[in-house]
């Protein structure tokens, strides 16, 4: 398992990589652009592309690595028993909320298909893959935290 997600973080980092990359040319082609007062649509549409992907995957990336915002002040009042139980319902529950996403998710990509965006012209469904996607990813990184916790080696942080 840990090497099926090492796999999984690679492509997902190296995907972000590529999606900001590609972002910042894209703003720097805006702003060059609008020096020189000639407008670029397609490129705003493309930025919003890539910002919309960059957010979903790096959600996703962030529960893997224990990097979302928690307050755990009552949770480490609880006993170390109790915060396993704790974290593993908390989990549970995360898990659940991500397979909704994910079934709604696809059911409005599915139907998005159909629409072209504005300026770029291809399917609206491509914008709105990137949530259940991110929440495929997010289920399976949260199953893997629930199987194997290492909050001593990820950027958990506690308040």
């Amino acid at each position: 398992m840990d090497k099926l997600t090492n796999i999984i973080v690679k492509i997902l980092t190296y995907l972000c990589i590529i999606a900001i990359t590609v972002l910042a040319a894209i703003v720097f082609i805006q702003v060059v652009s609008r020096f020189f007062e000639v407008s670029l649509p397609a490129t705003e549409e493309l930025a919003r592309l890539f910002i919309v992907w960059l957010t979903f995957l790096g959600a996703s990336l962030a529960i893997h690595e224990k990097m979302h915002l928690g307050v755990r002040y009552f949770v480490s009042l609880a006993s170390e028993k109790n915060q396993k139980i704790i974290d593993t319902f908390i989990y549970i529950l995360t898990a659940v909320l991500l397979a909704i996403l994910a079934f709604y998710g696809f059911k409005l990509s599915i139907s998005a298909m159909s629409t072209a965006s504005a300026t770029l012209k291809v399917p609206m469904g491509i914008f709105y893959l990137a949530i259940p996607l991110s929440a495929l990813f997010s289920i399976y990184f949260v199953i893997v935290n629930i199987i194997n916790p290492h909050p001593e080696e990820q950027g958990e942080v506690n308040l």
